[in-house]
């Protein structure tokens, strides 16, 4: 019962006091309006990229594809939020940079890939809307082109790497049946063997380059750009219920804690002056 008595004590307090409430939050509201107004508008474009398997991949795993694939997907996210990248698109869309590479990428760029899910999403904000698009495409278009160079060079170099295998097999094979030509009569077994071993050799090196020639872009992932965003008409910064929202939670509370701390001094001062009141009674007689 003294619970609910001090309870409903305490409500009544809020409720005599609703106005340091009202004014609180009134209060918080128009800084945060004002704040509003004040702060210059940034716009966000967001341009997205399909990420799909290898052309030359089980077209049955492309239905259902692993989570250990989907995560390995990530590592496009450091394709295209790479600091070089950045720098190249700054320096081509002449942006001011304004302090350090990476607090502007921060407060500029954002690159995810939304969970289980094969695309990448490139988000540009700034201060006018036309350039966030353009600065967000063209991010895209650069890490699609990243991707392709990347694959070409590793398709390359196994090219080269199958042709330099077939190249060391022949000319092998070469010397064995040169050497032979001229010991034909005495030729023993274990030569015979070492030549049959050098064909062998040789059938393998050109079987592994004609796959490769015949896997030849398919290694890769293919990106393509499906959707590359467009100008933004409302400002993403700053969000202005979003901004009111949080204020007025903020003056809430605030007052809140205010009025129970007045509320507990009030309970504790009638206390005291009971416990101070009885002592001023027994120093007066003995007076």
């Amino acid at each position: 019962m003294p619970e609910n008595f001090e309870m409903f004590r305490f409500l009544d307090h809020l409720r005599g006091r609703w106005r340091v409430i009202a004014v609180a939050c009134s209060t918080a509201a128009a800084i945060a309006l004002i704040a509003a107004f004040l702060t210059p508008n940034r716009y966000t474009s967001t341009a997205h990229v399909l990420i799909e398997p290898p052309a030359g991949s089980d077209p049955r795993g492309a239905m259902a594809v692993s989570p250990i694939y989907l995560e390995s997907l990530k590592s496009y996210e450091l394709v295209a939020s790479g600091d070089r990248l950045f720098l190249d698109a700054i320096e081509h869309f002449k942006l001011p940079l304004g302090g350090s590479v990476e607090r502007l990428k921060r407060s500029v760029l954002k690159v995810t890939i939304p969970r289980n899910t094969k695309v990448l999403e490139i988000s540009v904000t700034l201060h006018e809307p036309a350039q966030a698009q353009a600065l967000a495409l063209y991010i895209a278009e650069q890490t699609v082109k990243l991707a392709r160079d990347v694959s070409a060079d590793t398709e390359r170099d196994l090219l080269a790497d199958a042709q330099k295998e077939l190249d060391e097999a022949q000319s092998h094979l070469n010397g064995l049946e040169g050497g032979s030509a001229a010991t034909a009569p005495a030729e023993s077994a274990s030569r015979t063997a070492q030549r049959d071993a050098a064909r062998a050799a040789v059938y393998g090196a050109v079987e592994h380059l004609v796959q490769v020639r015949s896997t030849a872009g398919g290694r890769g992932e293919r990106m393509k750009i499906i959707d590359p965003g467009v100008v933004p008409q409302q400002p993403s910064w700053p969000n202005i219920p979003l901004m009111l929202l949080v204020a007025v939670l903020v003056a809430l509370v605030g007052s809140l804690l205010y009025l129970t701390l007045e509320f507990n001094y009030r309970l504790e001062r009638p206390a005291a002056s009971r416990t101070v009141a009885p002592l001023a009674r027994v120093k007066s007689r003995n007076d």
